[in-house]
């Protein structure tokens, strides 16, 4: 525990790659993350803070920096690169990921390290999967980066399999409404979790539309948190703010690894408080870098 206090004393930011298509919810999914009702800021890859504006107009001439750093005013520990996923296959996007992942790989910061990739892929199209999105997880599926493929709007497709049951199926309102669920998952195993299984993402997430005020990303934090190593476990779940449970779970869980001496009590505190996003700021805990006895 000693050592993933230090590298968390060193590493303020958990950074993440989030990639989809247009359309796929990915930036309501970060809000939803970050707890902001705002657009992200936008920075580039040597710290000056970029036009909105500039940027968004870039992008609609297809000009996009995947190595702009998105970072959202309510959560500044998160810092999120946006990949416009891969529409028809696209060489050029496709190529730019890769070349980001392995500039990436290559820093021996881990605070300029990728620690996840988050692979959103909207369930309301009728395009389910692309070629290059089952290339990008053969790839990248088992490799040093946990890849955790997202299904987003799972609502939409809920509507879509009661559309079908109506029309398709001929069964009565009360009738779909009680089947429409099972339909949708049916699909989404068909035409997203099967085609993929070779791929082996380190982990699957199915979300309804983040837009909602009753949505939930808990199983996305808790997703993630199971795939990460040690280090970045514990960067991971002191930089969320969504999951309490999730911060009480692992504070209890290296309090009990505790082992008894003269020090076991501030060891104790020091292991459990770790876990917790308000007691980090800056470089070191609140409390200082060690509990004194």
């Amino acid at each position: 525990m000693d050592r993933a206090i230090e590298y968390r004393s060193k590493c303020k930011h958990f950074r993440t790659l989030i990639i989809g298509r247009a359309n796929a919810g990915k930036t309501t999914l970060l809000k939803k993350v970050c707890n902001s009702s705002e657009d992200p800021e936008i920075f580039s890859p040597s710290g000056e803070k970029l036009d909105p504006a500039v940027v968004q107009g870039s992008s609609e001439r297809g000009i996009h920096d995947i190595k702009n750093e998105l970072i959202f005013r309510s959560n500044p520990q998160f810092i999120f690169h946006d990949s416009r996923g891969f529409e028809s296959g696209s060489l050029d996007e496709i190529e730019t990921v890769k070349s980001f992942i392995a500039e990436r790989a290559q820093s021996r910061e881990l605070s300029e390290q990728l620690h996840a990739i988050w692979y959103c892929l909207p369930t309301d199209t009728n395009r389910p999967l692309l070629d290059a999105d089952k290339s990008f997880f053969n790839e990248y599926g088992i490799g040093k980066v946990p890849v955790i493929a997202i299904f987003t709007k799972f609502d939409g497709l809920v509507s879509t399999a009661y559309g079908e049951l109506r029309e398709i199926e001929n069964f009565s309102m009360e009738e779909a409404k009680n089947k429409k669920f099972e339909r949708a998952q049916k699909k989404l195993e068909t035409n997203f979790v099967e085609p993929l299984k070779a791929s082996r993402p380190s982990a699957y997430v199915r979300l309804d539309d983040m837009r909602m005020e009753d949505s939930s990303c808990n199983e996305l934090i808790e997703k993630t948190v199971n795939v990460l190593d040690d280090r970045l476990k514990l960067l991971f779940v002191s930089v969320q703010q969504n999951n309490i449970d999730i911060c009480i779970e692992y504070a209890i869980r290296s309090g009990m690894n505790i082992r008894g001496g003269t020090d076991r009590l501030r060891d104790l505190i020091r292991a459990s408080l770790a876990w917790f996003p308000h007691v980090w700021v800056g470089e070191a805990m609140v409390s200082g870098q060690e509990i004194p006895s």
